[in-house]
């Protein structure tokens, strides 16, 4: 029977990575809609411990999946195992999050299974009993409805910030079910040298708490200033429409949007930002919205938790100005 729902978890250096916990967060939702049970599947070597800990701290029955060739991703190792796991399992529906990894190994995990993948999906609705899932093409300017086909299970990845992470520490009991693996060497084509860290350049706003974001309003790039300022005094990132990153007031890896970063921290302040679509889409599932803006008819505010309609050059120095005064 195809009654569970399986998050495919990934970690690295012990820690499960947020956006698995983001794909918890649907399947929780999944759980409770289709009434059918989640557990989450974490492939590794010496993984028990960490499979006990997500566990204690989600309330998930955990399946390690351990095998020594596993210690180091490589696809070849991670889809013979994976494999082996889904056939046995036979689960209704896989949820990865879409990350590099995911996209180098679960176009070949789908095609061992003789299933389809639905990459990168931002939404989902159900209707008589069938999941439709949505992706968004052309530069976020359409959303695409994606029906899989055939028998379970389902492999479906999601993007980044898409939907709320659950990173609640239950403190359950841990429920672990520890398999061991196998993986044949003559399938292995590729062996891990060395792992060497690449010099972290990019503005990744993913991890931020607060973000403060501007866009065209803001007039210029010296008076954008105004949203540095107010970033620094709440100790948030900066963000931006694409309007600001096009004309060089930022570099581009501070865009939010469709064809920037998405975000989801729980304070989001957005000034001068009038709300096209293309950056709704990267940050409309943050916690908290506060929108600021002299255009009471801007598309931001039928997103934002708190609006106020009015000149940002007026506004934000009165936060900055709070700000200040409340951080020690």
């Amino acid at each position: 029977m195809t009654s569970r729902i399986i998050v495919l978890g990934e970690h690295r250096d012990g820690r499960l990575k947020k956006i698995s916990w983001e794909a918890i967060g649907l399947g929780r939702k999944l759980s409770a809609e289709l009434g059918k049970d989640l557990c989450l599947a974490l492939v590794g070597s010496e993984i028990e411990g960490l499979a006990r800990e997500v566990s204690g701290r989600s309330g998930l029955e955990v399946v390690a999946l351990a095998n020594d060739h596993c210690r180091h991703y490589t696809p070849e190792a991670y889809c013979e195992v994976l494999a082996e796991f889904a056939r046995r399992d036979n689960p209704y529906l896989l949820l990865l999050g879409h990350t590099y990894q995911t996209m180098d190994f679960a176009p070949k995990l789908a095609t061992m299974l003789d299933r389809g993948l639905i990459p990168n999906c931002v939404d989902f609705r159900s209707t008589g009993g069938q999941l439709l899932w949505v992706r968004q093409v052309f530069n976020g300017k359409l959303n695409l409805e994606v029906s899989p086909k055939g028998d379970p299970p389902y492999l479906v990845s999601l993007q980044q910030g898409a939907f709320p992470a659950s990173e609640e520490d239950l403190k359950a009991p841990p429920r672990v079910e520890l398999r061991r693996a196998g993986v044949a060497d003559d399938l292995l084509r590729r062996k891990l040298l060395e792992v060497m860290e690449a010099v972290q350049t990019k503005v990744d706003l993913s991890q931020a708490e607060i973000i403060v974001a501007g866009g065209r309003g803001l007039g210029s790039k010296e008076k954008f200033q105004l949203i540095l300022d107010l970033a620094s005094a709440l100790g948030a990132g900066v963000g931006a429409s694409r309007p600001v990153t096009d004309g060089g007031w930022l570099p581009k890896e501070h865009q939010i949007g469709s064809s920037g970063q998405t975000v989801t921290p729980r304070l989001y302040i957005a000034c001068g930002i009038s709300g096209a679509i293309q950056h709704l889409v990267g940050m409309s599932n943050s916690g908290c919205i506060v929108a600021i803006n002299k255009d009471p008819y801007a598309p931001i505010f039928q997103v934002a938790d708190y609006g106020i309609v009015g000149d940002v050059f007026q506004v934000v120095p009165k936060l900055i100005e709070i700000a200040r005064e409340m951080r020690p």
